[in-house]
C-alpha cells in the first residue's frame, strides 16, 4: 500500500468572492498542469521548535476547535485523526506553502499588527526564493524580520484523503483564508505557474468547457464555494460547518463520494 503523506492546502479568497488558483508544473508528479489551490506536503522544518516559536495560534484549545473532522459511516477512511503535534505541523506547513507558492504571508509583528510585506517587497521576494529552495528555513526568515506566522488566519474547511487506488496519496487539510489587502499574490515560477484570481462558478464553467484543467477535490471545493455571495458569508460558513473526512472511492476511472455526503462534508 502506498505511503500517505500529510499535506496542507490553502483556499485563499478575496472580495468579491474569488479564489486564487495556480497551475502546477507540467513536470509535477502530482496533477501536472492542473489549476489547484496553493499547498504542499509537511516538511521536517514545520515540526521544529523554532517554527512553532515563530507561529501564533497553535494553542491546544484552538487546535481542538479547528481539527474536528469526523468519519461518516457512509464513507470509510484509511487514516486515523491526526494528533496535536501533527496538527501544529499542518498549520505551519499551510502558512509556509502559501508564502512559497503564492507569495502571500499571513503574519503579524510582535504587537500583533498584520505584516505588510509590500513595504520591502524585493527583500521578501529574495527570501521567498531561498525558503522555497530550502536554503533558508521559514522560521529563520520570520525571525530575521521579527515576524510571526499567524495560524489564526487559517480556518479548517475540509479534510480529504487520496484513495488507496492512487500511486501518490495525501492526507490533506484544506484551510480557508482571506487574502491580506496589502499583499499581491504572485505564483512561484518553479512549482506553480499562472496564478489567477477567479470566481468559483467561473472556474467551474471553464472546466466544463474543457479550457481549465481541475482535479476532483478542487472541483468539489469550488462547487461548495460557488453558492456564497461574499467572502464574509463563506468565512462564517467555514467557521461553523461540520467537517467529515472524505476519502473518495475510485472503483472506476473517476472518483466519487456517496450522494448523501455531497454537501455534508
Amino acid at each position: 500500500m502506498s505511503h500517505v503523506r500529510l499535506a496542507a492546502t490553502v483556499i485563499l479568497v478575496r472580495s468579491p468572492l474569488e479564489v486564487y488558483l495556480t497551475r502546477r508544473s507540467a513536470s509535477s508528479a502530482f496533477a501536472p498542469d492542473a489549476f489547484v489551490f496553493p499547498g504542499g506536503t509537511i516538511e521536517a522544518q514545520d515540526a521544529t521548535p523554532e517554527a512553532r516559536d515563530r507561529t501564533v495560534g497553535l494553542d491546544a484549545d484552538r487546535l481542538r476547535e479547528e481539527f474536528r473532522a469526523t468519519i461518516s459511516p457512509a464513507l470509510a477512511s484509511s487514516e486515523p485523526a491526526i494528533d496535536e503535534d501533527a496538527a501544529r505541523s499542518v498549520l505551519v506547513a499551510a502558512l509556509r506553502e502559501l508564502f512559497e507558492e503564492a507569495g502571500v504571508l499571513l503574519a503579524c509583528d510582535p504587537s500583533q499588527r498584520p505584516v505588510a510585506t509590500d513595504a520591502d517587497g524585493t527583500l521578501v521576494s529574495a527570501d521567498r526564493i531561498a525558503v522555497r529552495k530550502g536554503e533558508l528555513a521559514f522560521a529563520d526568515f520570520l525571525r530575521a524580520h521579527d515576524w510571526f506566522a499567524d495560524a489564526r488566519a487559517l480556518t479548517l474547511f475540509s479534510h480529504w484523503i487520496t484513495p488507496p487506488s492512487e500511486p501518490r496519496r495525501y492526507n490533506t487539510h484544506f484551510f480557508f483564508a482571506v487574502a491580506p489587502t496589502n499583499q499581491v499574490a504572485d505564483a512561484d515560477a518553479h512549482e506553480t505557474h499562472d496564478g489567477m484570481w477567479i470566481a468559483p462558478s467561473r472556474a467551474l464553467e471553464l472546466q466544463r468547457a474543457g479550457t481549465l484543467h481541475l482535479v476532483y477535490p478542487t472541483i468539489k471545493h469550488l462547487e461548495r464555494l460557488s453558492s456564497f455571495a461574499s467572502v464574509d458569508d463563506a468565512l462564517r460558513y467555514a467557521r461553523t460547518k461540520p467537517i467529515l473526512t472524505i476519502m473518495p472511492s475510485a472503483d472506476t476511472d473517476d472518483f466519487a463520494i456517496p450522494s448523501a455526503l455531497e454537501n455534508a462534508w
